[in-house]
């Protein structure tokens, strides 16, 4: 079976496997999704580069539609023909949506969309929440990596509950290999720049554990604007690639603070430091607990509750044979269940049902 993958702005597929051979980013191809071939699918992706007036219309179209990229769908129409694919496999909504409103007709092959970042009709900006409704009932399938989203987005977005689908998330383990724990200091780390991070939160918590235990800092990686003491810690503000696994090997515990979501915000992070070995501390969001195990794998806190996440960092850093034992259940549960491989077994199955 025949599956066109069209890329968001800025990914190349052979760019990103040039990458992958100099250790730069993980798998050898965008999201994994060359494990689909394991599958028996034949996996083509959309390498165009956009340039001149067609790159300067589409950057255009993206501002005002928050992110989508009707021009490339346009660009990509030939491939997702019948006569090209079978099925089309959009990761996330800013190549799902226009390419579900480009291919409706018969001709074209049926999409299947992930959805990374809608949540609600009225958390929707208006251009984008008219292009969506149409698009989305659209699509032969939708998934989401956050379980709590799929009764949201077939209530919000009105699609056949059928069509909505929990897809775990998986990463690169190998990439991610488990880190030493004797590299592991009195540091916190973390990572992410969604509008969900509560990094201001995450500062305070430390803040109040180094006041407790003296000599712990804080890691950040992010191009949000957070204040971030010298003396408390170091931030990050451009991009980490395959250096993220220094950050995680320095750390004791890597902790995400959110502010309160179903979007499935932070996973990517938690399952990177799953596979590095490292314990967690992460917001309790929906959906968040399918893949932290808390008191096993990590620790889970309400939103909004400094005082909690503090306390949880406390227990971590202060204990560090728990912190160990949690690393290690935390690795072995990444490579058990989280793997991009395991993710595209899923995908495959949807697909095919899909086409």
């Amino acid at each position: 079976m025949r599956c066109f993958v069209p890329l968001p702005d800025g990914t190349v597929a052979a760019d990103w496997a040039r990458r992958s051979e100099r250790g730069e980013v993980p798998d050898s191809s965008p999201y994994g999704l060359h494990h689909l071939q394991d599958h028996g699918l034949d996996v083509t992706f959309g390498d165009r580069a956009l340039t001149g007036p067609w790159a300067r219309v589409a950057r255009s179209l993206r501002y005002r539609t928050s992110g989508l990229e009707p021009v490339e769908a346009l660009r990509d129409l030939r491939r997702m023909s019948r006569s090209e694919s079978d099925v089309v496999l959009a990761y996330d909504e800013r190549t799902g949506v226009p390419a579900a409103l480009a291919a409706p007709h018969s001709r074209f092959a049926p999409v299947v969309t992930g959805i990374g970042w809608l949540t609600t009709r009225d958390e929707t900006e208006p251009l984008q929440r008219r292009l969506a409704s149409r698009a989305l009932p659209r699509a032969a399938a939708v998934w989401t990596q956050c379980s709590a989203m799929v009764p949201v987005l077939a209530r919000e977005w009105r699609l056949d509950p059928r069509r909505v689908h929990y897809v775990p998330l998986g990463i690169d383990t190998d990439f991610y290999a488990e880190q030493p724990w004797e590299l592991a200091t009195p540091t916190v780390s973390s990572a992410g720049e969604d509008r969900y991070r509560d990094h201001d939160l995450l500062v305070q918590a430390v803040a109040r554990v180094r006041d407790d235990l003296g000599s712990v800092r804080l890691e950040l990686a992010t191009g949000l604007p957070v204040d971030l003491p010298d003396d408390l810690g170091t931030l990050y503000t451009g991009r980490m690639g395959g250096r993220m696994r220094d950050l995680y090997g320095r750390s004791t515990v890597v902790a995400i603070a959110l502010k309160p979501t179903s979007t499935g915000s932070g996973l990517t992070v938690v399952l990177e430091a799953m596979a590095s070995g490292r314990p967690l501390v992460v917001t309790d969001n929906p959906g968040v607990s399918d893949y932290v195990e808390h008191g096993v794998t990590g620790l889970l806190v309400p939103p909004g509750d400094v005082d909690a996440f503090a306390s949880a960092l406390r227990q971590v850093l202060a204990d560090p044979e728990r912190a160990r034992a949690m690393g290690r259940a935390a690795a072995e549960r990444a490579r058990s269940d989280f793997t991009s491989a395991g993710m595209s077994a899923v995908l495959a199955r949807i697909l095919r049902a899909a086409a």
